[in-house]
């Protein structure tokens, strides 16, 4: 039995969602496609989520398709495009062009009164004017009514990781869903029930935990419009409890030995650039993009502690560092199977190359999440039940194990500092980490 608009990356896996985007209504969508993780192999259980965001889907295509009113984004889109059939964009009232436009609308108004003079003086612009062209004429005078999308600009404008091209991504995204339910709607019509009608939909396909980061991102965008703006509302993503939060995580399991022993005998043997990210995050404990997005000059190999410096560059930050460089980094030793695969990419480097991994990584943009992909379905078909980030888990345990204290494993494994005092002075030195790192690593 098949499933129409749906995918399965592997045999069992969760079926995935997808539906190309109709050609004319792509300029209103972040993607060509649309896909949602359905989170259930049952074809029965799928088939349910599947007819629902099919009538949502169509349902949304065919108000964006019909008149320009149906909704505030089609109808900004139709103003714009009337504004520049005369060369004008909105707040260009004062530009000699305008004259043209509004001669355009006096004659309408003169047609509508046919002669009579208190029609004519009496008249308002819904009496003789279409939804476009009012819209046009108050976004030419500047008093269209701010929308989603502007908040989100003006977010994106002043946040302090404007310049991080997966921040903004991420931001971008995350609003596109919310835009997709809503609509493109004035902040002042924007409600609560709006909110609660976005975490509705948004939970048909995705999972809280998912939900939240996309709620707390909404929020930070209204946060910032109420605060620039001096403005005395509520903010109606704020406190938006979610029914059964996290009862839906699928917990991570930690690799055993003889899976750990598996997975390195198969990259050492592999020898090539993805297994090499692997290896070091065996290693380290690391988080990938962290590994993932590595200059070269970040990996020390001379001296008698080799390790990585782990700290933010432009193209990847360190989660809880801000984007602030030089806050939060931290220094891992390199031992076993990490060091090897450092070593191979130093050995392997040609002349000029800067990052440890160029194919994910440029100076704009670390592409860890097409990395996880890819190790992800190599992990399975070794067979390995697990995924790459599992290996950070794996870590947490084996310093666990050793009774490695727990401010060191943090230390090494980058999680975050619970006191003011953990933040003074450099941290523990490479010695302590790396003769924990070795008694960790032993048992493998």
């Amino acid at each position: 039995m098949t499933l129409k608009n749906t995918y399965q990356r592997h045999p069992g896996g969760p079926i995935v969602y997808q539906r190309a985007v109709p050609s004319d209504l792509r300029d209103r969508y972040s993607g060509k496609t649309i896909k949602h993780d359905l989170k259930t192999a049952d074809i029965a259980h799928a088939a349910k989520q599947v007819e629902a965001l099919n009538r949502r889907y169509e349902a949304e295509w065919a108000g964006l398709r019909a008149a320009p009113e149906s909704s505030p984004q089609a109808l900004k889109v139709h103003a714009a495009a009337l504004l520049s059939e005369y060369g004008l964009a909105p707040g260009d009232a004062n530009d000699p062009a305008a004259d043209q436009f509004f001669d355009r609308l006096e004659n309408k108004l003169y047609r509508h009164a046919a002669g009579d003079q208190d029609r004519y003086d009496n008249a308002t612009p819904a009496d003789y004017l279409t939804p476009v062209e009012q819209a046009a004429f108050k976004a030419l005078q500047g008093k269209q009514l701010p929308t989603l999308t502007d908040a989100l600009e003006l977010h994106l404008s002043i946040h302090p990781q404007r310049s991080n091209e997966r921040f903004n991504q991420y931001q971008r995204r995350a609003f596109a869903t919310l835009i997709s339910v809503t609509g493109d709607k004035p902040i002042s019509e924007f409600k609560r029930a709006d909110a609660r009608a976005y975490l509705g939909a948004a939970l048909l396909t995705a999972k809280t935990a998912t939900v939240r980061r996309r709620l707390g991102a909404l929020s930070a965008v209204f946060s910032t419009y109420i605060k620039e703006n001096d403005l005395n509302i509520a903010n109606p993503f704020a406190s938006l409890a979610i029914d059964r939060e996290g009862h839906d995580i699928t917990k991570r399991i930690p690799f055993t030995l003889p899976e750990l022993a598996t997975l390195e005998a198969a990259c050492r043997a592999k020898d090539d650039p993805m297994r090499w990210i692997l290896a070091m995050l065996a290693g380290t404990g690391a988080r990938l993009a962290e590994i993932v997005g590595l200059p070269l000059e970040d990996i020390c190999l001379d001296g008698e502690y080799p390790h990585v410096i782990l700290q933010v560059h432009p193209w990847r930050d360190i989660k809880g560092a801000k984007g602030i460089r030089g806050k939060k980094d931290r220094k891992v030793p390199l031992v076993g199977v990490a060091l090897w695969a450092a070593q191979r990419v130093k050995s392997q480097a040609t002349k000029g190359q800067r990052f440890a991994f160029p194919q994910y990584t440029s100076d704009t943009l670390c592409k860890a999440t097409h990395a996880s992909g890819a190790l992800n379905s190599w992990i399975k078909r070794l067979p390995l039940p697990h995924t790459c980030h599992e290996l950070r888990h794996t870590m947490k345990d084996l310093l666990r194990d050793v009774q490695c204290p727990k401010d060191i494993n943090d230390s090494i494994t980058g999680h975050g500092a619970k006191d003011t005092g953990d933040g003074y002075g450099d941290g523990y030195k490479l010695r302590i980490r790396s003769e924990w790192l070795v008694k960790a690593l032993a048992a493998t």
